[in-house]
């Protein structure tokens, strides 16, 4: 898991020494905004040449000692910046081996830049993992760069005068000339413009009823034991609720050093049912709690650190903060949750009275890699924790996405297979807990809705021209504005998908 930044004018085929050290300090104060995303020790690590500069701030992960970024392929042509994992790389790296393809590391960074030097963009029908790369290609002078099928792992570009520069931040590409614009999940971007490379398909399976239960199961486990695949200590945020109970155990069966987190104000709901599910289990769990204060204290920075101007994006990134605080203060790098278990398993109210669940769900995982994916990936780096999300795993979302809506809501019960292929090994007063809003099972409730409300907005119209018209979202849109975003062309929440016209949110868990 790393911060990326490049800097590349395809167009280049010669420089003198200045302009390449020019681009060089340019790349470094691009990666000096990201430092948090990797080690201290790993800064920066960086190739810089005719026409492309490349570099990562790595925190790392796989072959720790010898995986230094950019990597290339065996023949010093290929050059990757790369964050994120591939899972299964070993795979991948087999047949690679197989077409005469020799490695120096046992890093999937390196998978990479040989994969695209003997596939191209082909390669990326291979890859499950959680990524974000740019590719170049010093002979040819062409790039690559791609994000992973459901846009786990962020990456923005500009376009100025025929350079293109990347970085896994807003932040690092505020100041140039220039949209500062999205990739696309399932996506990859080169001269030409951009290419879908990856569609999920609604078309509902037909497997008896049994059978989808238990492959749902067996893929969720594989999942999990890929990517806990690691000699490190594995966290898992835990809150009590059946998306990161099923993660938590399944853990369990896989890695050998597991620990649960769970954060809450004193008395919270949540907290009470994950310590005792971890306390029946003999399972190490780590509480902390909440206060107001340092909710409210935090939120410039989350603001700022996660790239939100949505008052719920940023109210439940200042929670998943202290979240992974947790982790860090307690010697973690890696961690596990549930998120995105509600989008394509239809866990939220609103599924239950949509007119279309289906046309819903389709939204709201297309929508992920903007709001609650992209809170997991910035409260977590922001304390240099790599985060991975399970029910994101490509193979596992690409069944689950095919699942017929009845396998989901059946009953009145949400989230119903999820809940039916974990029965036999979660206890009940978890398989059978409903859905609960984050801020009530946290204990945190109304806290910072409150606060915003009461803060002075100094003038609404830009958040009332883009639809938002309430005053904590006023707030939370001018702090992002002061940060030094430009203004969003549009809002990351419609109407009926993500909250009722009255108002209410849906909080995420």
């Amino acid at each position: 898991m790393c911060g990326i930044a490049a800097i590349i004018d395809p167009r280049v085929v010669a420089e003198d020494a200045h302009r390449l050290a020019a681009r060089d300090r340019e790349l470094i104060a691009m990666l000096a905004k990201i430092w948090h995303r990797g080690d201290p020790e790993c800064f920066a690590e960086r190739r810089s040449e005719v026409g492309a500069a490349l570099g990562a701030n790595r925190l790392a992960i796989v072959d720790r000692e010898h995986a230094q970024q950019p990597q290339s392929d065996q023949h010093g042509r290929i050059w990757v910046a790369y964050n994120g994992e591939l899972y299964g790389f070993q795979d991948v790296r087999r047949e690679l081996e197989r077409l005469g393809h020799r490695f120096r590391t046992t890093s999937d960074t390196e998978v990479i830049a040989q994969a695209y030097a003997e596939w191209g963009p082909d390669m990326l029908g291979r890859f499950n993992g959680m990524f974000a790369f740019v590719v170049f290609d010093s002979e040819r002078r062409t790039f690559l760069a791609a994000r992973d099928h459901v846009g786990m792992k962020p990456l923005y570009y500009v376009v100025s005068d025929g350079v293109y520069r990347f970085a896994s931040e807003q932040k690092c590409l505020l100041g140039v000339p220039g949209e500062i614009r999205t990739l696309p999940p399932g996506s990859y971007l080169t001269e030409r413009g951009v290419t879908r490379y990856h569609e999920l398909d609604d078309t509902p399976c037909d497997l008896p009823e049994r059978d989808m239960v238990a492959r749902y199961r067996e893929l969720f486990d594989d999942a999990v034991s890929r990517q806990v695949d690691t000699d490190l200590p594995v966290a898992v945020t835990f809150s009590g609720g059946i998306d990161s109970a099923a993660v938590l155990a399944s853990a369990r069966l896989h890695h050998p050093a597991v620990t649960a987190l769970t954060i809450g104000f004193e008395g919270a709901a949540d907290i009470e049912v994950a310590r005792r599910y971890c306390q029946e289990h003999d399972i190490p769990h780590v509480v902390a709690h909440l206060n107001r204060d340092a909710l409210v204290d935090i939120i410039p920075d989350i603001v700022y650190g996660a790239e939100f101007f949505e008052a719920i994006d940023v109210m439940d990134t200042c929670v998943g903060y202290f979240a992974f605080e947790l982790a860090k203060r307690h010697g973690f790098k890696l961690a596990l949750c549930g998120e995105g278990s509600d989008e394509v398993m239809a866990g939220y109210d609103l599924f239950r009275h949509h007119h279309d669940p289906v046309d819903l769900m389709r939204y709201r995982v297309a929508n992920l890699h903007r709001t609650d994916l992209q809170r997991v990936d910035r409260s977590s780096m922001m304390n240099s924790v790599e985060t991975r999300v399970p029910f994101m795993d490509r193979h596992l979302l690409e069944f689950a996405y095919s699942v017929p809506m009845e396998m989901k809501l059946r009953g009145g019960v949400d989230k119903w297979l999820l809940r039916e292929a974990f029965k036999d090994r979660l206890p009940a007063y978890i398989t059978n807990r409903p859905k609960i809003r984050m801020p009530d099972g946290s204990g945190m409730k109304n806290t910072l809705v409150e606060y915003a409300r009461a803060q002075d907005v100094e003038d609404d119209t830009l958040a009332k021209s883009i639809g938002i018209d309430s005053r904590e979202g006023a707030y939370f849109l001018e702090r992002y504005l002061e940060a030094g975003f430009p203004m969003p062309a549009e809002r990351f929440k419609r109407v009926g998908y993500d909250y009722s016209p009255n108002g209410y949110f849906e909080f995420v868990s």
